[in-house]
């Protein structure tokens, strides 16, 4: 009998227990075949009797029967792909789309697999975009949408919610205040549209539903939670141990919900809270627990999405030991203390670092750095230098992808590696990264304003972008469209070696040395003398100066205010005080080390013998150095500079990036 001529409920049977590549060669016969091979229920059906790697459907995805024919089976195709290339060790990507921004790409985010949001910013402008990324799949590299913002985007949060997408974007330190925003259609258009404006407050690690957890409230850092639809602000008690202690006078790594828990995760701690539904009333402490030494971290799921508050909290994180997963189930918190150390287990071995010593920052360097997790919590990412050489920085660095279990395990799990043989976008420059595991994309955009979108599967990705609900098509109660003409930055002038003293009165420097602080006669505030301070121009907050490394690597946000130095003439070595939001800090040019306490009341001047701080990101430090490294070799080597391509692009970085490397 011929295959034509079986009914239709035969053809379905047979046809779902062939390989694809078998229903795909069969659809050329004949037109019998081809209409059974194109039909919804086929591919629905194959698309259950995946296999469970295969198929991983991400959290935003449509229910099946939502999905028309086409879809179902683009999906059932790449899923079956990109699981054999995840299997077969190569994730190479089999397409790529490069866009170059005129400004420095702070934040961005993958949301959905389609909708690509982008915070870039530069000495004069700062503003939001979104990419619609079916288009651009199909040659359409314009944004759907931009808008300008009063500062630069340092921190920001998303989340698709029953109203649509919201963003929480920490402005600062020009702008310092928070502003929640969506993307909504109006009047057949794609436009930005704020929600809300939380003056005072910024670096967002949190946003739930109402709920925006900050680190920073005036300058200081103050952890809290602000109410974004009622204005409501709640702030976090520090343990009964205080809060000016080592490792709380830094930002946290992040925070998050746990069921009926606010979770606040820091270098060496987990810091558990009651928080009220809704936030209401106090946020009480409830315990903490002790975790290996953590560098970066992200939350793996969303666990206060779970409505039975049954998932455990499962947090990836990047230690000294490597990869390091976190997991705490409910049945067992109720018997941590103080003392427990968080159950984990390391799934990807750190490699050899690297020593840096003679300058500043003096310290080893963790050669991975920006972990980030996919949606589904399957599978997690980072960026890595070659691992089996010593001279890294003569190597490129390249992407590590690897599977994150659901519970605990001993054993290591596989890795897969690929690099951008073109370097474009450069992983050395501060990158920002985000990846869809499911669909097989991942984004990449750094400090040069260099974007660039990989496709692992390449074949047809703008089919499987409308798996997702559209967010944008939600009314507004009140219209309030962020402006699409530039917001001219009120940045104050960065000092520069060869500016006259003329300049410099009217550079940031004048306004250093105003807290009339009472100093012993070693300490000299006056900064425009032959013999003054040496590094006075490494602390304006630009790229990988030493207020961008206070920032990311000890946990400091905020603008460095200099108000003293002195030399040491028996170790040659120069002081600088300065302070951020209510904090001194003491540098020494020869180490490491920052000293930091609180303002005096009193105005004399004191350095306590306590107040070291430590490193809470030596991620930081890596990105530091490889950034200093490549940039000055690419320009002494390859004659080139990024930031002088920026310029032809219109765009306006810090005027001592365009100088020739010494």
């Amino acid at each position: 009998m011929r295959l034509q001529s079986l009914n239709e409920y035969l053809l379905f049977l047979i046809l779902r227990y062939l390989p694809i590549s078998d229903i795909i060669a069969l659809r050329k016969t004949c037109k019998v075949l081809y209409h059974a091979t194109r039909t919804k229920g086929l591919w629905n059906s194959l698309l259950q009797s995946l296999p469970s790697e295969r198929q991983s459907l991400p959290p935003y995805a449509k229910p099946y029967e939502s999905l028309d024919a086409d879809t179902l089976e683009a999906v059932v195709q790449r899923l079956s792909r990109l699981a054999d290339k995840w299997a077969a060790g190569n994730l190479s990507p089999v397409k790529t789309w490069r866009l170059r921004l005129a400004q420095s790409i702070t934040w961005l985010r993958l949301v959905n697999g389609n909708w690509l949001f982008v915070a870039s910013s530069n000495n004069n402008v700062s503003k939001i975009s979104c990419w619609d990324l079916s288009l651009v799949f199909q040659g359409y590299i314009e944004p759907l949408a931009e808008a300008y913002l009063p500062g630069q985007v340092k921190t920001a949060k998303l989340e698709v919610q029953t109203c649509g997408v919201v963003l929480s974007l920490g402005l600062g330190p020009e702008s310092s205040s928070i502003h929640v925003i969506t993307l909504r259609q109006h009047s057949g258009r794609h436009v930005f549209s704020e929600l809300c404006c939380v003056e005072d407050s910024s670096h967002v690690l949190l946003l739930c539903g109402d709920i925006i957890g900050c680190a920073v409230r005036q300058g200081a850092v103050v952890p809290h939670v602000v109410n974004w639809k009622t204005g409501e602000i709640h702030s976090i008690p520090p343990p009964s141990t205080g809060g000016d202690n080592p490792g709380r006078r830094n930002v946290p790594h992040l925070m998050t919900i746990w069921g009926e828990f606010l979770v606040v995760l820091r270098t060496n701690t987990l810091e558990f809270y009651t928080l009220p539904s809704p936030v209401s009333g106090p946020i009480l402490f409830v315990k903490s627990i002790k975790t290996p030494t953590i560098w970066e971290a992200a939350v793996c799921g969303s666990a206060h999405m779970d409505p039975a508050n049954t998932a455990p909290l499962r947090l990836i994180t990047l230690t000294p030991a490597g990869i390091t997963l976190c997991v705490i189930e409910h049945h067992d918190f109720a018997g941590f203390n103080n003392d427990t150390i968080c159950p984990n287990s390391c799934l990807a071995k750190g490699p050899y670092r690297l020593y840096l010593s003679g300058s500043f920052p003096e310290t080893y360097e963790e050669p991975w750095y920006r972990l980030c997790i996919g949606e589904t919590g399957h599978r997690a990412l980072w960026i890595a230098t070659d691992e089996d050489v010593d001279e890294c920085y003569n190597n490129p660095a390249h992407f590590v992808y690897t599977s994150v279990p659901l519970l605990l395990s001993e054993m290591p799990m596989p890795r897969v590696t690929w690099n951008d043989d073109t370097d474009e976008p450069a992983l050395w420059a501060l990158p920002c990264v985000d990846f869809d595991e499911a669909l097989g994309l991942t984004v990449v955009g750094n400090c040069f304003g260099e974007l660039a979108i990989y496709d692992h599967d390449g074949r047809y990705p703008e089919r499987c972008c409308n798996l997702g609900a559209d967010f944008t098509n939600q009314p507004l109660s009140k219209e309030a469209h962020l402006p699409t003409v530039p917001l001219k930055l009120d940045l104050p002038v960065a000092p520069r070696r060869e500016m006259t003293d003329s300049e410099l009165n009217n550079s940031v420097l004048s306004q250093w040395s105003k807290d009339h602080l009472i100093y012993p006669e070693e300490w000299r505030t006056d900064w425009l003398g032959y013999d003054t301070y040496w590094h006075w121009d490494l602390w304006h907050g630009i790229q990988c100066d030493f207020a961008w490394l206070l920032e990311h690597a000890y946990g400091f946000p905020g603008t460095v205010i200099p108000q003293a130095y002195r030399y040491d003439l028996d170790l040659g070595e120069q002081h600088l005080l300065f302070r951020v939001g209510n904090r001194y800090l003491l540098f020494n040019s020869a180490g490491t080390e920052f000293r930091s306490w609180p303002l005096s009341e009193t105005g004399l001047f004191f350095i306590p013998d306590s107040g070291i701080e430590s490193y809470i990101c030596r991620t930081a430090v890596t990105e530091y150095s490889r950034y200093s490294i490549m940039l000055a070799s690419e320009g002494m080597w390859k004659h080139r500079n990024r930031w002088a391509e920026m310029v032809e692009r219109g765009g306006c970085p810090d005027e001592r990036f365009l100088l020739a490397p010494e």
